[in-house]
């Protein structure tokens, strides 16, 4: 099951981050303004709490991130934009970009991504894309492109993978 993560209950699980641990200089930022933080739970087997399967961090931003430094710049705010250089490819409407994930078990990030994916049109309706910033690894580009993804952009740091956002049949505004 999908969640939204708040940062008092789950900031904790960003010590475990494999891919970008030392993005932000406190993981708090991961939490606020458009970065938001999912998981793939299950209820415990004592039916208090939950069981955590998988993390993924993202953030919804109007350009596509292809380094650490632009999200670090996106995320302070009152950079603005204009602070942060971007390409003509990298201007691509409203983007959820997922930037780091995590399993602690078999199968979870794929149903993470998923689950992602499926809800996104109501969790974030503005969202036009969703594009990833991942690390320049064989790993990576398996799991992507086995769970669907096509290569947009490999770049100097990161590498940009584009899913498709399904279609429920309905128009969100």
């Amino acid at each position: 099951m999908l969640i939204e993560c708040d940062a008092d209950t789950y900031a904790r699980y960003i010590d475990d981050d494999p891919i970008h641990p030392n993005l932000f200089a406190d993981n708090l930022t991961r939490f606020t303004g458009n970065f938001r933080v999912y998981a793939d739970v299950d209820k415990d087997t004592e039916g208090f709490g939950f069981k955590v399967n998988a993390i993924v961090c993202v953030v919804v931003c109007p350009f596509l991130p292809q380094a650490e430094e632009q999200l670090r710049l996106y995320a302070t705010g009152g950079l603005g934009l204009e602070k942060i250089e971007l390409g003509e490819d990298e201007r691509m409407g409203i983007v959820l970009c997922p930037y780091s994930m995590w399993s602690y078990s078999r199968g979870a990030g794929k149903r993470l991504v998923n689950d992602l994916l499926e809800c996104a049109p109501v969790l974030h309706p503005d969202v036009d894309h969703v594009i990833t910033m991942s690390p320049p690894t064989l790993r990576a580009m398996h799991f992507h492109i086995g769970n669907g993804a096509i290569l947009l952009s490999p770049n100097a740091e990161t590498v940009n993978y584009a899913y498709e956002i399904p279609d429920h049949g309905f128009t969100v505004h």
